[in-house]
């Protein structure tokens, strides 16, 4: 089992959060979270440096969106309906996470929220077709973003990005700063690279606030 520190963002619900957890010895510490800009040039230029800032410090960054205008260069899209490992929707499997923390007494969530994080348990159904397969019914209109929250930063505790700087250092034994020395280096370095370059070289609009033209 791999500690990690996670951030969770929520681009596909309204209004657009974000939130930094904790994974550590099998318990979810959600730290906090916060509202983003609503317009879509304030998000790029406000987010894109903060994902590639906390790629950089370790972070697995979960983005929850439609498009990938944001994770064309920074962090890693998750669509809540696309399969995960198990063959179930990303939602349900995270979801059974959710529960078995919650039951074991192993997730936390940001202090004075209420009940905002929790779930409602008809957000879900499950029945079976004619040849015994499962059919997951998700009511998408009861999701907020606190919600998506939730469910990224469970996805993400069994969730590695391989080509992630934090998942590099982690299995590798590396600090926040890599040693020259240290066999993990190069391919730091690398990955390092390419996620700023991703950005720095990103399209170019007049929406990005760039001021230029794709």
């Amino acid at each position: 089992m791999i500690n990690k520190k996670i951030c969770a963002v929520c681009l596909t619900t309204s209004p657009p959060m974000l939130a930094t957890a904790a994974w550590k010895d099998g318990e979810l510490f959600i730290a906090k979270s916060e509202k983003l800009p609503t317009h879509r040039n304030e998000i790029e230029q406000r987010l894109i440096p903060r994902i590639i800032e906390l790629e950089g410090k370790g972070f697995e960054v979960l983005v929850a969106e439609t498009s990938d205008f944001i994770t064309s260069r920074a962090g890693h899209r998750v669509r809540l309906n696309d399969p995960a490992a198990s063959g179930k929707p990303v939602l349900v499997e995270a979801l059974d996470t959710l529960r078995e923390l919650d039951r074991q007494k192993a997730i936390t969530f940001p202090a004075n929220t209420g009940t905002r994080f929790t779930i409602p348990e008809t957000i879900l159904d499950m029945d079976r077709d004619a040849k015994g397969n499962t059919i997951y019914r998700i009511d998408w209109a009861q999701l907020k973003s606190e919600h998506v929250l939730s469910i990224l930063c469970c996805y993400a505790t069994a969730f590695n990005n391989v080509s992630s700087v934090g998942y590099l250092k982690a299995m590798f034994g590396s600090g926040n700063n890599t040693p020259a020395s240290e066999p993990s280096a190069p391919l730091c370095n690398i990955v390092k690279a390419t996620e700023r370059s991703a950005w720095l070289n990103g399209p170019s609009s007049p929406l990005t606030g760039k001021g230029n033209y794709l």
